[in-house]
């Protein structure tokens, strides 16, 4: 009778726990599908959306010492600001109530899975208890299974919720590459770095417009420079502001010495006319008659542009265009970028420290990747990654795309340690 009494006792805590978990599970499918839905409806690039996902995946695999409710910096960072957080509860006035406001989906999370440990604890006793029923101890040990990944999706949410994306990430951006030290050599070299780009574009499912394109007589690119659209177009392309090295020998080099070239990319996030405004008075348009190849077209009208903005001194240029208003609105895209990237300089060294991978160490003194022919090896300096395989990466295809998010990953992951050593004082309570 008591054995019988001990056996029901355990069929009914495993018959609620299993229920639980059973809702769990479609909790997370209702969740997947709406992400999908919304993705189509959103008309996604699929592979922009993969990118992002494969983000979230690097963090719960990678970053679990990290992001971990075990970890003794993040409980002492949620401990502080819970702690906040019930004091801005208390408060109750409109500066406490917006803090509440942003620090409750951490409560929330928090609290669901202080809810699901406890069930965590009974079918982890369940399925190690010396029973004669296997069938019982297969189910609980299912059921473990399924609220442990619970646990780990809710980890990742936490995750998502601490350090969300940048609000400028989902805008659009004016990518130039230049040639650097090097002559000829870095020409040549910035014409395959910027075909690489235009390549990831078309990989993404992103739209690039060319606006400048200045090739040399010998083959080469001095500058070049196009507007990517899409989703999620800055947060993808925002490190890849930089100093990209390149060794190899030349073709010109007869002796066959490995020379060292530079190319510059830089990454401007392209802003809406409501976010930088440009007033009329404070430029200066001057036309002039294209240069270069295109036809007969090319000098006998002034349809290239060139634009100054006054109180910036600021200079940008376009003639790629036939149309000279096409070309006074691209030179205005490029300028609008340009002073948005100034305001961000300005804001992030007001108040974010120097990460090695911050926007604002985008400094073109700063050499970020070395493409390295003779080994056929690709390195990232800022995080110690290195590919082989240099054809594959250069076509801005999978290889690129994979190493992109491994540098995103390490971006977050570094956000993250600088949050948790702040302990809850980046999201600041009220006074």
């Amino acid at each position: 009778t008591k054995n019988n009494e001990t056996l029901n006792k355990r069929l009914t805590r495993l018959f609620h726990l299993h229920r639980n978990t059973q809702s769990l599970s479609r909790c997370r499918r209702t969740l997947h599908t709406q992400a999908r839905k919304s993705a189509n409806k959103q008309q996604q690039s699929w592979r922009t959306a993969y990118m992002m996902n494969q983000r979230t995946h690097h963090y719960s695999t990678n970053s679990q010492d990290l992001l971990s409710l075990d970890n003794p910096s993040v409980q002492k960072y949620l401990n502080s600001l819970k702690a906040k957080y019930e004091s801005a509860l208390e408060m109750r006035d409109a500066t406490s109530m917006k803090f509440v406001s942003t620090v409750r989906p951490v409560m929330d999370i928090i609290e669901e899975v202080e809810a699901i440990q406890g069930d965590v604890q009974e079918l982890r006793t369940l399925a190690e208890e010396d029973s004669s029923d296997k069938e019982m101890r297969d189910l609980a040990q299912k059921d473990l299974h399924d609220i442990q990944e619970t646990l780990t999706a809710l980890q990742d949410q936490l995750f998502e919720v601490l350090v969300p994306e940048e609000p400028i990430d989902n805008t659009n951006v004016v990518l130039e590459v230049s040639a650097g030290v090097g002559g000829q050599e870095a020409m040549l070299f910035s014409q395959e770095v910027f075909n690489m780009y235009q390549g990831f574009a078309e990989y993404m499912g992103w739209t690039s417009d060319l606006t400048d394109y200045e090739t040399t007589d010998l083959g080469g690119l001095r500058h070049g420079a196009a507007v990517i659209s899409g989703d999620s177009v800055y947060q993808a392309l925002k490190y890849e502001g930089g100093i990209h090295r390149v060794q190899r020998v030349p073709k010109t080099e007869k002796a066959g010495r490995i020379h060292t070239s530079t190319v510059s990319v830089a990454v401007l996030p392209q802003p809406s006319e409501i976010e930088v405004q440009i007033l009329d008075k404070d430029l200066k348009i001057d036309t002039k008659r294209a240069s270069g190849a295109g036809g007969q077209h090319v000098n006998t009208t002034d349809s290239a542009v060139r634009i100054t903005h006054l109180p910036s001194g600021l200079v940008v240029e376009c003639q790629e265009e036939r149309s000279q208003h096409h070309n006074r609105n691209t030179c205005l895209k490029k300028l609008r970028a340009q002073l948005y990237q100034q305001q961000l300089d300005h804001i992030t060294s007001s108040y974010t420290s120097n990460r090695k991978l911050q926007v604002g160490t985008r400094a073109r003194s700063e050499k970020i990747r070395t493409y390295n022919y003779p080994q056929d090896r690709v390195t990232d300096h800022r995080i110690g990654l290195s590919v082989h395989n240099l054809p594959s990466f250069l076509s801005g295809t999978e290889l690129l795309h994979s190493f992109i998010c491994q540098v995103l990953e390490e971006a977050r992951k570094e956000k993250l340690q600088e949050l948790l050593s702040s302990r809850g004082e980046m999201m600041t309570p009220p006074k």
